[in-house]
């Protein structure tokens, strides 16, 4: 399995059981990065990941730590990201910050058949 993979699959595993994602917000506004012909922004499961990622990665130190609930991250920012086009990184790791980049819908359907018990998702 690849890291990205093993990430993704952490991802949804850990966001299933404590509700809650984590991202990096500079003045309210999300961290987006552009990747080949679209915007993405980043998500973890783990505020210690997530802080490792700012705190080894120097253009982030100023940045903030968001949490936000499962519902939130279900009913408001699955939508923005949707309305905008964008897509969600899941768990990026490493110095250049690499991982899968999904759909909002994707995310969304794959985190609810978890909720709903079905493993046969992602």
């Amino acid at each position: 399995m690849s890291i990205a993979a093993e990430q993704a699959r952490l991802f949804y595993e850990q966001v299933t059981l404590d509700r809650v994602v984590y991202t990096l917000m500079d003045d309210d506004k999300f961290l987006v990065f552009r990747v080949m012909d679209h915007d993405v922004v980043p998500f973890w499961s783990c505020r210690r990941q997530v802080s490792q990622i700012r705190q080894s990665q120097l253009a982030y130190t100023g940045f903030a730590i968001e949490e936000l609930s499962l519902d939130e991250f279900f009913t408001d920012t699955l939508p923005l990201l949707t309305d905008s086009e964008m897509c969600v990184g899941i768990n990026w790791s490493g110095a250049r910050l690499t991982g899968y980049d999904i759909t909002p819908e994707d995310v969304q359907r794959n985190l609810e058949a978890l909720l709903n018990g079905d493993s046969s998702e992602p």
